[in-house]
């Protein structure tokens, strides 16, 4: 619904930059926006926390923090009374050093799976403070709005923060880890924090292990993308159906393997069965069958056991067909026992 306003019975006007509402409206938390509001209409130079806290109604740490981002997007420059500037935001310096920043004790992958979904909670502030105090810090923040190719706020910050300090990532590591999230198309920081603490729950923390993890993942899902081709799957599969074909990678069949399965799959229920396939599989698994030939061997193999069956039922019959024609020649109508002897 479209809406007419009437903006001149409002009397007093003040200005707001237009990178407000452009570009970081939704990243910036309700009450930063209520406070710098607050800021953007005094008429001072000099605001008080206390005053903005309670004309805003959040408290004064909220107050702080909200001028902390406002400064370090550069919509705002502050400082405090005695002159030192707040989260100036500097051009930040690559470095290829990985030392984290140690004053939060860094947890081993050991710990618990209820350790790993642990989070230390920082303030805007001391967000602020460990950035300006690591270049690494200020290069990774960088570059992380460059892989996920926009800003980020201040609670994103204190989740990668979390993943480089607590969990003990190296910058790469969190990068590489954003990068294959947003190539899946899944580039919010809750997401890549929960697929990074799950790998580190897993004991995949080091840069190296990250790499193959993702290499494997990527192996497994042209493997899945392949399979779904050859059963004709277009729609979305379910999680058990997902955890068969993994299962028969691991197995080791390969692509065409699993195509003669699944023929044989329906020719025998004329119609699509993950269970089937996957007693098809296990039967050639347990038989050490992994090629296409070794299946025509095991089909004529079988076929020839029911043949020799076949023959000896048909020599039975043949039998049984020569006593039924002996008897009839020798059958009397007209004796009460039906032979003539």
């Amino acid at each position: 619904m479209d809406y007419k306003i009437d903006i001149k019975q409002w009397g007093k006007f003040f200005s707001v930059p237009c990178s407000v509402v452009d570009d970081y409206i939704l990243i910036s938390d309700g009450d930063f926006v209520k406070v710098l509001l607050c800021i953007l209409c005094s008429n001072s130079d000099l605001v008080s926390t206390d005053k903005l806290a309670k004309q805003a109604g959040v408290s004064a740490d909220k107050a702080e923090d909200a001028i902390i981002h406002w400064a370090g997007l550069g919509v705002i420059s502050a400082q405090s009374v005695d002159g030192r500037k707040v989260a100036v935001n500097a051009t930040p310096k690559v470095v290829k050093t990985s030392t984290p920043v140690s004053t939060v004790e860094a947890i081993s992958p050991s710990k618990s799976r209820t350790d790993a979904k642990t989070r230390v909670r920082y303030s805007t502030r001391e967000i602020a403070e460990k950035i300006d105090a690591n270049d690494e810090l200020k290069a990774l923040y960088d570059d992380m709005q460059t892989v996920l190719k926009r800003p980020i706020n201040a609670t994103d910050m204190a989740a990668i923060l979390n993943l480089y300090e607590y969990y003990n990532f190296s910058a790469p590591s969190i990068l590489m880890i954003a990068q294959y999230c947003t190539d899946k198309g899944k580039g919010r920081i809750a997401y890549i924090e929960t697929v990074a603490k799950n790998w580190f729950d897993k004991g995949i923390c080091s840069y190296a292990e990250v790499e193959a993890e993702i290499i494997r993942l990527e192996q497994l899902q042209t493997y899945e993308n392949k399979i779904l081709n050859a059963f004709g799957i277009t729609n979305k599969i379910t999680k058990r159906q997902r955890e068969f074909i993994q299962s028969w990678n691991d197995m080791g069949f390969s692509p065409e393997m699993l195509e003669i399965a699944y023929e044989k799959c329906m020719d025998n229920t004329n119609k699509l069965n993950f269970g089937y396939i996957n007693k098809i599989l296990q039967n050639w698994s347990g038989k050490n069958i992994k090629t296409p030939k070794q299946v025509h061997d095991d089909d004529k193999s079988y076929t020839g056991g029911k043949k020799s069956k076949v023959d000896t039922k048909a020599k039975d019959t043949s039998y049984n067909l020569k006593d039924l024609e002996k008897l009839v020649m020798n059958y009397d109508p007209t004796s009460n026992g039906g032979n003539k002897n």
